[in-house]
């Protein structure tokens, strides 16, 4: 009896013909020399950027004397309708009309509304007082070409630790502007120097409502604050034709799309604010310096340096109006800046999707179906033990958040990285590497179309490397692929995965210190789980699990060797150590005392003499309310020269509403006065006549620059409720007089620290 030789296997694109055994020393050395060809990427892509050498201009003498000259200047702290903010305009007029430039102030009353999820409406209505002035361009046509906008606030917030921000940016654009006055670009350059921007970039929105330049405006570039190294923020409506300046002359300046669409989680980043309603492109740059402190020597240098350089590339550009639909743009080792068109993007996930599907095809027809879906779900099963493991320890990262301490998180991310590759090891043992593979980069390729319909910015992270990645294993599937030896199958993987190693572990860096100064330790954690897919890759070699194991330990290392500090704007405005810089004087009308008050927090020598007898923070039901903060308090003595707020109720009418009129005004010309209702929520409200709300929910309403002028309010309620109001006028610094004397050895108080609050209660019954 004749016995028939057994079938031959289906050759699997994961293992090589016979001849793939052999190697020879050309494809060992290319082999080798792609694998340092991408750990040498790697490594630029990861190296922090250089501070590049000043150009001539900003070198020369007197430039950095001159901006250190403006800091000194505006050391105080310069909020809205405060005499500091005033004397800080007062220096910028001067200066701009020394060089030339003749400024002029634009005095507007905006109005800001911003709807609360809950249905509440907190309104703002501030007098703001712009610097404003136009460097005429050189050609002949400027006055009919469009402008160029440079912008900075010359404002800050009102302790100590706001005096800083904003100062190196108005220092940078000062001296900006007398370079571009001494050789004017072709084009019109606008300076705005925006008041109001620490209380919702009111400034900002009084020029693009109501100032007839605005009108000229086609490009915006706002330098606004941050800390660590200038760098873009974002880029509202720039085409191809707006971040190429960006590119030609600041490519040194780092930015990615990918950080403009992580940015939008911080709750006090920078924005581009009303200015993006302009018709027209906005660069948003934000840096300089460490966050609440003045730039440092080098660092104006290159602020300065770097502002000029991008005023002098887009006023000699040709400019037009009209925004346009955002790039993906991001930085490579050696090519710099790129950037492409979302429809670039769109053809890549087609591509993606489609050699996805051609792979999986045959896979399906050598191996079957049943070992692509294990390998498909395998890697489901993968993601969700690894997403739950990382939500079980949620609240211990919350705690680590609180403390300050982005260590555990960053080790929890390490042994995340090693579970997760050992897993695909696993998986790759019992159903075999294709379907390990196809399974691993299938749930990206999922993921990419979500990932561009809501964050289309970061898009680009997902599509370059899943396509590539998916080009080498068609690659080797192919009956060319099947025939390479084991070194030459190794190169070809390797720049298969090369996209991924290069432009994934930067990402996930600037990621992380973006996101952790705020606490946000989950988002990069969570967002790292589908690109360690693309380790998969490495599982369709022979040597695959112990090329795994080394990725693991090599992203163990980089998760460690992650900073934990970053320059990142913080929402944080109070320095750690403040001291007693956020003492509250606080005179109630109600009780007729007045009171000191301080947040929680630890208290020195002089701070334990003040709150004699207080153990700790406390609720003082009594004068604030149940839901008031909790808060260092003692009584202080009362200053009579400091005036309650002149508040008279008019009416208090029930018919089908309640109607309830009064008038408020400051006989303290208070710069800030804050206003909110409780006990019911308001249906209607009017000040002079003019609708403040039309619908129902809770009420607040913030003031700046009212001086003594008499305010007339309605508000209405419903019939069967009664409300109070309460006013409450807030002043910068403190009656220094009632403050106990310190111990000889207490640091002194900082001249502008604290404030004063003077506060009334209208109550409608």
């Amino acid at each position: 009896m004749e016995i028939a030789a057994p079938a031959p296997a289906p050759a699997s694109f994961a293992t090589p013909a016979p001849a793939a055994r052999l190697t020879n020393p050309a494809t060992f050395a290319l082999a080798g020399l792609m694998l340092a060809v991408v750990a040498w990427l790697a490594w630029l892509a990861l190296a922090p950027p250089r501070i590049p050498t000043p150009g001539v201009e900003v070198a020369a003498a007197g430039w950095n004397a001159r901006m250190a000259g403006h800091l000194q200047a505006l050391g105080e702290p310069r909020p809205i309708a405060t005499d500091a903010n005033a004397r800080a305009r007062d220096y910028l007029l001067a200066q701009l009309r020394a060089v030339g430039v003749a400024p002029e102030v634009q005095r507007a009353t905006v109005r800001r509304s911003v709807v609360y999820f809950f249905g509440g409406r907190h309104n703002t209505i501030g007098v703001v007082h712009n610097v404003v002035a136009r460097i005429p361009g050189s050609a002949p046509d400027a006055a009919r070409r469009p402008a160029l906008l440079l912008t900075a606030h010359y404002d800050s917030g009102a302790s100590t630790f706001d005096a800083a921000r904003g100062a190196g940016h108005v220092a940078a654009l000062l001296e900006t502007a007398r370079a571009l006055r001494a050789a004017p670009p072709a084009n019109d350059v606008v300076l705005l120097f925006a008041d109001g921007d620490a209380v919702g970039g009111l400034g900002a929105k009084g020029f693009a409502e109501q100032h007839p330049l605005a009108r000229r405006i086609a490009l915006s570039l706002k330098f606004d604050d941050g800390g660590g190294p200038l760098r873009l923020f974002s880029a509202r409506g720039a085409g191809a034709a707006a971040l190429a300046g960006w590119q030609r002359a600041a490519s040194d300046l780092p930015g990615s799309s990918l950080l403009a669409e992580m940015a939008r989680m911080l709750p006090d980043a920078p924005q581009a604010g009303p200015l993006a309603g302009l018709d027209a492109p906005l660069l948003l740059f934000t840096g300089g310096g460490a966050a609440g402190a003045a730039p440092a020597p080098g660092q104006l240098t290159h602020l300065g340096d770097a502002m000029l350089r991008l005023a002098r590339a887009y006023g000699a550009a040709p400019l037009a109006h009209g925004v346009q639909s955002g790039r993906s743009y991001f930085a490579l080792p050696l090519a710099g800046q790129v950037s492409h068109a979302p429809g670039v993007l769109w053809a890549l996930m087609l591509a993606s999707c489609a050699a996805l599907g051609l792979a999986w095809r045959r896979f399906q027809r050598q191996d079957g179906a049943t070992e692509a879906l294990q390998g498909l779900f395998g890697v489901a099963f993968l993601l969700l033990v690894t997403r739950i493991g990382t939500w079980t320890w949620r609240e211990e990262m919350m705690e680590a958040g609180v403390a300050g301490a982005a260590r555990p998180p960053l080790a929890l991310l390490a042994v995340t990285l090693c579970a997760f590759i050992a897993g695909l090891a696993l998986l790759r043992r019992n159903v075999g590497a294709s379907a390990a593979t196809l399974g691993a980069l299938f749930w990206p390729a999922l993921a990419l179309p979500v990932v561009a319909l809501v964050l289309p910015g970061a898009a680009w992270l997902l599509a370059w490397p899943l396509l590539l990645a998916l080009a080498a294993v068609l690659a080797l599937d192919s009956a060319w692929g099947r025939q390479l030896d084991a070194c030459a199958r190794a190169a070809l993987l390797l720049a298969g995965m090369a996209p991924a190693l290069v432009m994934i572990p930067p990402a996930l860096r600037d990621t992380w210190l973006m996101l952790a100064p705020q606490r946000m330790y989950m988002v990069p954690m969570l967002m790292a789980l589908p690109l360690l897919c693309f380790a998969g890759l490495a599982l369709m070699l022979r040597a695959g699990p112990a090329i795994a194991g080394a990725l693991a330990l090599a992203g163990a290392a980089f998760c460690l060797a992650v900073p934990t500090a970053s320059g990142a704007p913080s929402s944080s405005s109070v320095a750690p150590d403040a001291g007693l810089e956020r003492l509250v004087y606080f005179k109630d009308m109600n009780t007729w005392r007045a009171y000191w008050l301080l947040p929680p927090q630890p208290l020195d020598d002089w701070g334990r003499a003040l709150f004699a007898g207080r153990d700790e923070p406390a609720v003082y039901m009594e004068v604030f309310g149940w839901h008031s903060p909790r808060q260092w308090y003692a009584v202080a003595p009362r200053d009579d020269a400091i005036a309650f707020p002149e508040c008279f109720v008019l009416l208090d009418h029930v018919g089908k509403v309640r109607l309830g009129r009064f008038t408020v005004r400051s006989k303290n010309r208070a710069p800030h006065i804050e206003m909110w209702m409780s006990g019911a929520k308001a249906l209607r409200s009017r000040l002079d006549g003019v609708t403040l709300t039309d619908s129902e929910g809770p009420w607040r309403l913030s003031l700046y620059g009212m001086e003594d002028r008499l305010l007339r309010f309605e508000i209405e309620s419903a019939a069967d409720e009664i409300f109070a109001v309460t006013v409450q006028e807030r002043m910068t610094g403190l009656p220094r007089h009632l403050l106990p004397q310190p111990p000889a050895d207490a640091a002194p108080l900082p001249e502008y620290a604290g404030a004063t609050h003077s506060t009334d209660i209208l109550r409608f019954y």
